[in-house]
């Protein structure tokens, strides 16, 4: 991996990878928007998991994709990757990115800019088929509706929730019996409180149990 340095200013990296292809520009020195510029990046705007015109990224995109899809495929891969190192992407065959989920699923991910029609997508749909689960996100909201009735749909502001929902621990089943109470006796405990309180108290009178003396 081959990294570009710099020793200007301290609140920003002082070096990147130039094998990455995506930058936030704001995140950058000035040095290094320069020297990317000039090896062939373009400053590109792009709304990325939000709406509205977005953030400038400085882009290399050397697909055949456009920018916007390229840039969404992009921080798509990025974000799964945060969760876990099972993701990878095609830039041909196979689906834009796909990974395994927490439960161990193969899951693809297919990012869609522009409206394709029926033939393209049954092509595709042969190969997200294959996975155990799939979904298409839509680079555009107009685009939401066309692509439902092909399967799972998701706009840019969705996928951060959803990706998430693949990682997210499944919750503990409670135990099939509770503890139960010790069972309460169906009777008070016998006292007769009422021989005990209602009765007289009867006086001794010891001069009769005094014995008699006989004399012979």
């Amino acid at each position: 991996m081959r990294e570009f340095k710099c020793t200007c200013g301290a609140d920003k990296p002082s070096r990147i990878d130039s094998n990455r292809q995506v930058f936030v520009k704001r995140e950058l020195r000035d040095y290094f928007v320069d020297l990317l510029l000039k090896t062939g990046y373009r400053e590109v705007r792009d709304p990325a998991f939000s709406q509205g015109r977005g953030i400038a990224y400085l882009v290399k995109n050397t697909t055949g994709e456009s920018n916007r899809h390229f840039i969404l495929w992009h921080l798509i891969f990025e974000e799964i990757k945060r969760y876990t190192d099972e993701v990878k992407y095609h830039l041909t065959r196979g689906p834009d990115v796909e990974f395994t989920s927490l439960d161990g699923r193969r899951i693809a991910v297919e990012v869609e800019a522009t409206k394709k029609n029926y033939g393209q997508m049954e092509r595709k749909l042969k190969i997200l088929k294959k996975y155990d689960g799939w979904f298409i996100v839509v680079a555009k909201s107009q685009d939401l509706k066309h692509y439902q009735g092909y399967g799972p749909t998701f706009t840019r502001t969705k996928i951060q929730n959803l990706i998430a929902e693949y990682f997210k621990p499944e919750p503990q089943p409670e135990p099939k019996t509770k503890p139960q109470p010790l069972p309460k006796p169906k009777t008070e405990p016998y006292t007769n409180s009422s021989y005990l309180y209602q009765q007289p108290i009867i006086p001794i009178d010891k001069s009769k149990t005094k014995r008699k003396r006989y004399t012979l």
